[in-house]
């Protein structure tokens, strides 16, 4: 189980949402939208950050779709 995050990783602010949905990654000049990840939003100056455990899990999510991904950003 991951830590909550309290601050901000870019401005330091204790202004921030955490948040659950499809997360956006670019991969190979492609745009994946993941789902079902939590994520934080920070209200001062509107970085976008995860913590470990969801990273882990965008990680698994496009080791296991690497193929649809790949194909997918290929013309």
């Amino acid at each position: 189980m991951s830590s909550q995050i309290t601050r901000c990783i870019s401005c330091d602010s204790d202004k921030i949402m955490k948040k659950k949905g499809p997360f956006s990654a670019a991969v190979s000049g492609t745009t994946v939208k993941i789902p079902g990840i939590e994520y934080y939003v920070c209200s001062e100056c509107g970085e976008t950050f995860l913590d470990l455990d969801n990273e882990t899990k965008i990680d698994l999510y496009l080791e296991q779709h690497r193929p649809l991904v790949v194909a997918s950003g290929s013309s």
